[in-house]
């Protein structure tokens, strides 16, 4: 008798393949919900990131504009964008996640040198807003992954 209550203690010991498969299962679920929020929530910084490089390099052009009074590189190189600014979100240029590109208004015809538009592209994608775009008019703007044209989607800015 005394070897059947062993054998018995013996096989309680430890987890049965029911209650693995089961831990498994909740332990997918919950993945399967927590990771889209991870990744929201990822991208969210990235473009938080991308605000504060895109502002920075705005701050930049005004005070290259105050100094002298065009968004261009001089009064004798109009149709050139000033490269004085920082190319890149982040730190340093390795492993960015935007780039930041200048570019001299696209709705000012006359005087183009007087508005100037910087762009955050992504670099590890972004499916909601694509590329964020801050004009020294104020306008704050996304491009569409796949399009060409800035509008204003909710939740970029």
């Amino acid at each position: 008798m005394h070897a059947r209550n062993r054998s018995r203690s013996e096989r309680l010991r430890g987890f049965t393949l029911v209650e693995l498969m089961t831990t498994v299962a909740i332990v997918g679920i919950l993945a399967v919900i927590a990771y889209p929020s991870y990744t929201q929530f990822v991208q969210k910084g990235r473009r938080a990131e991308a605000k504060a490089a895109l502002m920075e390099n705005m701050q930049l052009f005004e005070r290259h504009f105050a100094q002298v009074n065009t968004y261009a590189k001089d009064s004798a190189t109009l149709g050139t964008v000033w490269a004085g600014y920082k190319p890149y979100s982040g730190d340093t240029a390795t492993g960015t996640n935007f780039k930041i590109n200048a570019q001299f208004c696209p709705t000012a015809v006359a005087n183009a040198d007087q508005c100037i538009e910087l762009q955050a592209i992504p670099q590890k994608g972004d499916s909601a807003c694509g590329t964020l775009v801050y004009r020294s008019t104020g306008q704050k703007l996304n491009i569409p992954n796949g399009g060409s044209t800035a509008v204003s989607t909710p939740g970029c800015w």
